[in-house]
């Protein structure tokens, strides 16, 4: 289905439901520079870049799952600009704007299907996914472009990445349980019936002090815009003048999807947490 909206009433419709978006599901106010300057200045460079790629993509016969597969798409094509030889930087350069500009297209899948009437579990699936793919493709990236400037030794750690990422015990077990309740929820409801257990406050409070701490160490560095560009900031930076800034960044990136490796192991091997998962989506 093609539409023939001009670029104004797509500039409309794109910031009036972003801003609305933003204030009810996030609390952040689009038009306050004074309180969230960068946040401001990157969603009208957002708005900007993605209404002219919008007043074209409506006229075409593209749906928002393809942008989705296009956008997980650079993430690839980020780790490989990345990891060429530096001596060329123009690589590097296109790489990194790459990561930079990444979620235009971010915003233009989800702008497709609601106007072209074609939200879908599989395009929010997708949207997750590119996001996914982008966020190990930048970091293995890195990696690689370390072991062409410092030393050989980056070129293991760089598969550290996508291989924490693949470990991790959390989502394994979401993707394990969910094909359990879908493919065999009757043989799953008898060997593992459903358990009531007496929870103790004090018990709780400790976990929500835990998991404060967590998810602050968590979203140090983590795969959102902001973290991104801060990287992104500090490569034109070494670049340029000769630093040494993201060889430290990606030690600690590593050393990060370490911890959050061991975390999920000692959450996953407690029966409890699995348990309660379970049973909220039999309730």
């Amino acid at each position: 289905m093609k539409f023939h909206l001009s670029l104004k009433e797509v500039w409309r419709i794109l910031v009036t439901y972003q801003k609305k978006d933003n204030l009810e599901n996030h609390d952040l106010d689009l038009d306050d520079y004074k309180s969230n300057p960068y946040t401001y200045l990157k969603w009208k460079f957002y708005f900007i870049t993605t209404c002219p790629i919008l007043y074209l993509l409506i006229r075409t016969e593209i749906k928002p799952n393809h942008v989705s597969l296009f956008y997980a798409f650079l993430g690839i094509l980020t780790l490989f600009l990345l990891g060429l030889p530096s001596e060329n930087k123009i690589y590097i350069y296109i790489g990194l704007l790459l990561a930079f500009t990444k979620t235009i297209f971010d915003a233009c899948d989800g702008f497709l299907a609601r106007l072209k009437n074609q939200k879908s579990i599989s395009g929010h699936m997708l949207d997750w996914y590119g996001a996914h793919v982008n966020a190990i493709g930048f970091q293995s990236g890195m990696g690689f472009y370390l072991a062409n400037n410092e030393n050989e030794i980056f070129f293991y750690l760089a598969f550290l990445i996508p291989f924490f990422y693949a470990i991790k015990l959390k989502p394994f077990a979401y993707t394990t349980i969910f094909n359990e309740i879908l493919e065999r929820k009757d043989y799953l409801d008898k060997t593992h019936p459903i358990k009531i257990e007496d929870k103790k406050n004090k018990k709780l409070e400790i976990k929500k002090e835990t998991q404060k701490y967590y998810k602050l160490f968590s979203s140090i560095l983590d795969d959102r815009a902001r973290s991104v560009d801060f990287i992104i900031l500090l490569f034109i930076l070494e670049l340029n003048f000769n630093l040494q800034f993201i060889k430290y960044i990606f030690c600690f990136l590593v050393f990060k999807h370490f911890i959050i490796f061991l975390v999920n192991i000692f959450i996953v091997s407690n029966n409890s947490w699995l348990e309660d998962k379970v049973n909220k989506i039999r309730k």
